[in-house]
């Protein structure tokens, strides 16, 4: 009798030990981060920087709503001072309809679409980042696939960017949703001492960020969100 329990509490405390494990398999995205120079300003010089970042989600039948993207405190964003494009002239005549300086960077985002059906088609979107006011830029999204250009509203509030992604990027064909895959995009702007991004300092030898995506209930996957972090090396 004895031998069985002794049988008993072992079998317990192996599936103690493994539970945990089985529940840290949440997929998680992968965000880089890259700024340079990688020689950081101080908070009296700041220095004008250009930032990459890429995010790869792979719950790529996941639709997202909105991307919120907190910097280092060595790093800031600011499209005060910088030249700016009506929004109103970018929603209705794209990027060509605004000044050349307003345009402050390019990416692509890769989806999916259809991804409540057996064999989603690829959705790819030209990504123009545009300054529409000191703290609102705008992601002027163009579909290579589909005859689908919408605006992206950011706001940067701090140390936060926020990305809201219009439903028609969401669902670009009505009662079709779109699955992230990925998506990047590099900024980098300049107008007199106005920098939009730019470094305050460097520390423990890096700019570390996060992000989280925000999901929407999309019939094939529920509602939620995903956290992320990622670092850029820097010196003094």
């Amino acid at each position: 009798m004895r031998k069985y329990l002794i049988t008993a509490v072992a079998a317990v405390a192996t599936v103690a030990v493994l539970a945990p494990v089985a529940s840290a398999q949440t997929p998680t995205p992968e965000m880089e981060v890259s700024i340079t120079p990688k020689k950081a300003g101080t908070k009296n010089k700041p220095k004008n920087s250009s930032i990459r970042l890429s995010i790869e989600n792979p719950e790529t039948n996941r639709t997202m709503t909105k991307l919120t993207i907190t910097t280092a405190k060595t790093f800031k964003f600011s499209a005060k001072g910088l030249t700016r494009c009506d929004e109103a002239d970018l929603e209705a005549g794209g990027p060509d309809a605004c000044p050349a300086k307003s345009i402050v960077g390019r990416g692509e985002a890769r989806a999916a679409l259809g991804v409540t059906s057996p064999t989603p088609t690829p959705l790819t979107f030209d990504v123009t980042a545009v300054v529409l006011g000191a703290k609102e830029l705008g992601f002027y999204l163009a579909a290579r696939e589909l005859a689908v250009n919408v605006l992206a509203p950011g706001h940067i509030s701090g140390r936060k960017l926020t990305i809201e992604v219009p439903e028609a990027a969401q669902q670009p064909v009505p009662g079709t949703f779109a699955g992230l895959i990925a998506l990047e995009t590099t900024l980098k702007a300049k107008k007199n001492k106005n920098y939009l991004a730019s470094t305050t300092g460097c520390k423990a030898r890096k700019h570390a960020f996060s992000a989280v995506l925000t999901f929407r209930d999309n019939v094939a996957t529920p509602a939620g969100t995903r956290s992320t972090r990622a670092s850029s090396a820097c010196s003094k």
